[in-house]
């Protein structure tokens, strides 16, 4: 079995909420989603070895569109 891809990201720019939502589009990958200090880690733990180099640019797109569309209905209330 592959190792896992775990990916980090800085709660500066994506919210954990955010991140979690959009994890969870992506189950099929097996996504566990943790908090640390200042990043918000996912772990992919069954992630084909021909996805394994396009998962982390395709989630951080995503995980930062989920972010920005949340960000916005906060404004709106």
């Amino acid at each position: 079995m592959a190792e896992p891809v775990v990916l980090r990201y800085h709660r500066s720019l994506y919210a954990t909420a955010s991140v979690t939502r959009a994890a969870e589009r992506f189950a099929a990958f097996g996504p566990a989603v943790v908090e640390a200090e200042a990043d918000v880690l996912v772990t992919f733990a069954d992630v084909p070895d021909r996805l394994r180099e396009r998962l982390p640019d395709e989630f951080a797109n995503h995980a930062l569109f989920q972010t920005i569309v949340d960000a916005r209905a906060e404004g709106a209330k």
